[in-house]
């Protein structure tokens, strides 16, 4: 049983890893909502919320940012 709380809680370490290096590399023109501080104030949800923001992330700037790019020609 142990192991397997141990492996849970790998996984969403390395989750809410992928969402804080996604929004580092995101461009402030890629958040959903083009604020002047959007990208700041998703860095620091982040930070605090750990993996509830991280879940936040994915669903509200993630899918959302990736159905707001364009298709290139």
């Amino acid at each position: 049983m142990g192991q397997l709380l141990w492996g849970i809680a790998a996984i969403a370490i390395v989750f809410w890893l992928f969402m804080l290096f996604d929004c580092l590399q995101r461009s402030t023109e890629n958040f959903p909502r083009t604020g002047e501080h959007e990208k700041l104030i998703w860095l620091i949800a982040l930070v605090f919320l750990n993996f509830i923001g991280a879940i936040l992330y994915y669903y509200m700037v993630k899918i959302q940012g990736n159905s707001l790019k364009k298709p290139e020609e």
